[in-house]
C-alpha cells in the first residue's frame, strides 16, 4: 500500500521503524543488556498500527460515502488548517462579546457556530497530525479563555475520532486536559471521553508503554477513583436505556393512550369556567391510571429514573429529526440559549427560557430538541405553557438543588450524566449512525480496561455494578460480579442465592442447582430457595428430587394452589399417581373448575385406572365449554378403557372436527398415546379396530 501512496511520510516513518528494529535485534544478540527493549517493541508495534491505519484511512476517503470520508475530502478541498481555525474563533469571539446585544452580535454568533462546528470536523478526522497539533489542542483546553462550548467541543471531536482510528495523540491529548483539572465540568467530559477510548481501543492501549505510565499515576487518587466509578456506573445505566424505552413504548404509551376516550369524556363534563387546577387532586385519575396496572408502571419508571435511568430517550427520540441534528458536532454542543438557530425560537419565553438554562437532568441535545419544539408552536399555547412554567420555577430549582445536595461533587457527576446521554443519544439517533463504531454496542467489562481496572481493585465498584446488573435482569453481565463477590464473602448465602438464579436465567440448570444447595447448608428453611430448587430440580427432569422440594414448599403453604399443581405433576412423572391424584383434589378444592387441574386430574385417574372419574372429569371440562381436541381425545382413551367403544369413537370423532386435528395429527397423537394406553390396560388391537371405525365414519 505505501508504494502506490503519495505521502513520502508514510515511507520514511517505516524504514525509520525498521531501522530502529534492526538495532534493537543486533544489541540482543551481542549481549547487551536492555531492560526497555519490551517498551521499545511494544512502541514499534504500535507505530506498524497507525501507518496501517493511516494507509486505509487515505484508501478508504477516496471514494468512501461514509460522512468521516465525505468530511476529510472536504476539508482537503478546502485545504483547512488548524492553527488557522483556531486563530479564526480567537478573533470572532472578542468582537462577540463587544458587540453585546446588538444585531452585529448575532452576526459574530452564527460566526462563532459555523467556526466551532469547522473545528470539530478537523480534529474527529485530523489522524495522522503533527504531535504538535495535538499539544495546540490541548493547550487551547486548558489555558484560552474562550467559552466552556469550544472547549467541550475539542475533547468530543478527540474522543470521536479516536473511534474510528485509535489514536495515542489523541488520547494523550485527553489525559493532558483530564489532569490540568481545570474545572468540574471539563474534567467530566474528558475522563468520560477517555473511559470510552480506552474501552473501545483495549488490546492498543494495553501495549502502550507511555499510556501505561500515564494512567498508572491514577491508582493512588482517591478523587480519580470516585470520579471512574461515576463515569463507569453512568455507561453501564446506559445499557438499561432500551429497556425503559421499550417499557414506555410497548407498555405505559399504548395504555395512555386506551385512556384517551374516558379522560376526554371526563373533560366534557368540566365546564369552560371550572377551575383546571382541580384535576390535579381528583381522585378519579389515579382511578384511571391503575388500570391494567399503568399506576404500577408509572412508579416502576419513576424509580428508575430516581436510580439514574434515562427515561427522557423515548420522549426526545422522535424530535431529532430537526435540520440542526444533521450535523455531526451538534450532537454533542453545549445548551445555549444564543445558539444562532435558536436565538428566535426563544424569545419572549421567560421561565421555558430559564428552565433550559438550568443545570438539569435534561442532556444539551434533549434541550435543543425542545427549543427547537417550542418554537414550532402556536403563539397560544407557547403564551400558556410560560404562564405555567413561571410559577413552577422555583419548585423546580428546589427539585434540583436537592439532587445536588445527594452528591458530594454535583457538577462533575451531573456534567458526567448530561455527557454519557448526549453520547449515547448520537450513536443510536443519528441518521448515519451505521457510519461509526457505537461504543454501547455491547456492555461495559471494567475490569477489561487495561490499567483503568488496576484502579478500580475496591470491591465497593463490584458490588455497585453487580447489583445493578442483577436488579435489572442482566444476568450474563451480573454473574461474573457475582462471582468476584463471592470470593470475598465466602458465607455470604444470599449471594449463592444470586449466583445460582442467573445461572438458572441463563439455562444453566446443573450450575444453578449446586449453587443454590451450597446457599441451602446456611439457610435450610428459605421459602424461596426451596422453591427454586424444586423448579429447577423439575427443569431438569429429577422429577423425584422436585417432588420432595416440593412437598416441602407446601409444609408452610399448603393451600398455595400453583405448589400443589406442581408437586402433583412432578409425583406423576416420577410415578407416584397416587400421590400426585391427591394434590390434584386439593388444588381443585381450592379452585374448582380450573381447565389445567381438570385436565390433569382426568388424565392421572386415566393412568391410575380409575376410568369412571377420569371420564367425569372430562365430562365437566366439556360441560363448562372449554374442551379441545386434545380433551375430546383423552376423553377417547378413558371410554375406550372402560369397555365403551360406542363413546370412545364418538370423542375421537369430536377431536376430529376443530381445525386443531387432522386425520395425520390425530394418527400421530393415538401413536404418542399408545404407551399410556397399554399400560393402563388397554389392547392396542381393539385400539386399531376403534380408530378404524373412526377413519369410515369421517
Amino acid at each position: 500500500m505505501i508504494s502506490s501512496n503519495t505521502e513520502p511520510a508514510i515511507a520514511d516513518s517505516l524504514n525509520r521503524l525498521e531501522d530502529t528494529y534492526k538495532y534493537m535485534i543486533h544489541y540482543l544478540i551481542e549481549g547487551y543488556q536492555d531492560n526497555g527493549r519490551n517498551d521499545v517493541l511494544s512502541g514499534i508495534k504500535d507505530e506498524l498500527h497507525s501507518l496501517n491505519d493511516r494507509l486505509l484511512r487515505d484508501a478508504v476517503i477516496k471514494d468512501s460515502s461514509d460522512i468521516y470520508s465525505s468530511t476529510k475530502r472536504f476539508i482537503n478541498i478546502r485545504k483547512e488548517n488548524l492553527k488557522s481555525l483556531i486563530n479564526e474563533i480567537h478573533q470572532i469571539y472578542p468582537e462577540y462579546l463587544l458587540a453585546g446585544g446588538t444585531d452585529s452580535a448575532r452576526v459574530f454568533q452564527k460566526k462563532f457556530d459555523d467556526t466551532l462546528s469547522a473545528i470539530f470536523n478537523f480534529i474527529w478526522t485530523m489522524f495522522g497530525e503533527k504531535h504538535l497539533d495535538y499539544n495546540l489542542l490541548s493547550d487551547e483546553v486548558i489555558n484560552s479563555d474562550l467559552p466552556f462550548s469550544y472547549k467541550a467541543q475539542i475533547i468530543s471531536a478527540l474522543m470521536l475520532g479516536n473511534l474510528s482510528f485509535y489514536d495515542r495523540n489523541a488520547l494523550t491529548a485527553l489525559i493532558d486536559i483530564y489532569e490540568a483539572d481545570i474545572n468540574q465540568k471539563i474534567s467530566a467530559r474528558a475522563l468520560v471521553a477517555i473511559l470510552i477510548v480506552v474501552a473501545a481501543n483495549p488490546e492498543r492501549v494495553k501495549t502502550d508503554a507511555k499510556i501505561r505510565t500515564r494512567l498508572s499515576l491514577w491508582q493512588d487518587s482517591i478523587i480519580t477513583y470516585q470520579r471512574l466509578r461515576e463515569v463507569i456506573m453512568n455507561i453501564i445505566r446506559t445499557r438499561d436505556t432500551e429497556r425503559i424505552s421499550a417499557k414506555m413504548q410497548n407498555e405505559v404509551l399504548p395504555e395512555l393512550m386506551k385512556l384517551r376516550p374516558e379522560i376526554l369524556h371526563k373533560l366534557k363534563d368540566i365546564s369552560e369556567e371550572s377551575d383546571m387546577e382541580m384535576l390535579d387532586v381528583n381522585p378519579e385519575w389515579e382511578e384511571l391510571l391503575n388500570k391494567n396496572g399503568i399506576g404500577d408502571k408509572l412508579k416502576e419508571l419513576t424509580e428508575m429514573q430516581l436510580e439514574g435511568g434515562d427515561v427522557m430517550m423515548v420522549a426526545f427520540s422522535n424530535l431529532k429529526s430537526f435540520p440542526f441534528f444533521n450535523t455531526v458536532s451538534n450532537w454533542f454542543l453545549p445548551f445555549s440559549i444564543q445558539h444562532n438557530e435558536i436565538s428566535d425560537a426563544l424569545n419572549n419565553l421567560g421561565g421555558l427560557t430559564d428552565m433550559l438554562d438550568m443545570e438539569g437532568v435534561m442532556c444539551n441535545s434533549d434541550k435543543y430538541s425542545f427549543a427547537f419544539s417550542l418554537g414550532k408552536l402556536p403563539e397560544e399555547q407557547r403564551k400558556m405553557m410560560t404562564e405555567k412554567m413561571n410559577g413552577q420555577m422555583e419548585q423546580l430549582k428546589e427539585a434540583i438543588a436537592d439532587r445536588n445536595l445527594k452528591s458530594s461533587v454535583p457538577e462533575f457527576d451531573s456534567e458526567v450524566t448530561r455527557y454519557v446521554r448526549d453520547i449515547y443519544r448520537f450513536f443510536k439517533l443519528f441518521r448515519e449512525k451505521d457510519d461509526f463504531n457505537d461504543p454501547f454496542s455491547n456492555p461495559l467489562d471494567f475490569q477489561s480496561l487495561p490499567y483503568i481496572k488496576d484502579i478500580l481493585t475496591e470491591m465497593e465498584m463490584v458490588n455497585l455494578v453487580g447489583e445493578f446488573y442483577f436488579k435489572r435482569g442482566y444476568y450474563k453481565e451480573a454473574l461474573p460480579m457475582l462471582m468476584l463477590m463471592e470470593k470475598e464473602n465466602p458465607a455470604d448465602h444470599l449471594i449463592f442465592q444470586k449466583i445460582g438464579y442467573c445461572y438458572s436465567c441463563l439455562g444453566n440448570m446443573a450450575e444453578a442447582i449446586k449453587w443454590y444447595r451450597k446457599a441451602e447448608l446456611f439457610n435450610p428453611d428459605s421459602k424461596w430457595l426451596i422453591k427454586q430448587l424444586a423448579v429447577t430440580y423439575k427443569i431438569l427432569g429429577r422429577f423425584d428430587e422436585a417432588a420432595e422440594y416440593y412437598t416441602k414448599a407446601l409444609n408452610s403453604d399448603p393451600e398455595n394452589y400453583s405448589l400443589l399443581m406442581s408437586a402433583a405433576n412432578s409425583l406423576l412423572e416420577n410415578g407416584d399417581t397416587a400421590s400426585a391424584i391427591t394434590h390434584y383434589y386439593h388444588a381443585d378444592y381450592i379452585r374448582p373448575d380450573k381447565p389445567a387441574t381438570l385436565r390433569a386430574l382426568a388424565w392421572a385417574e386415566m393412568i391410575n385406572r380409575n376410568f369412571e372419574k377420569s371420564i367425569a372429569a372430562y365430562s365437566r371440562i366439556v360441560d363448562l365449554g372449554i374442551a379441545s381436541s386434545q380433551d375430546h381425545l383423552n376423553a377417547g382413551h378413558s371410554y375406550f378403557l372402560a369397555g365403551n367403544f360406542k363413546m370412545a369413537v364418538k370423542c375421537y370423532r369430536e377431536s376430529l372436527n376443530s381445525k386443531e386435528f387432522n386425520i395425520d395429527k390425530f394418527e400421530s397423537s393415538i401413536s404418542e398415546d399408545l404407551p399410556y394406553i397399554i399400560n393402563a390396560g388397554g389392547n392396542a388391537s381393539d385400539l386399531n379396530l376403534v380408530i378404524e371405525k373412526v377413519k369410515y365414519e369421517i
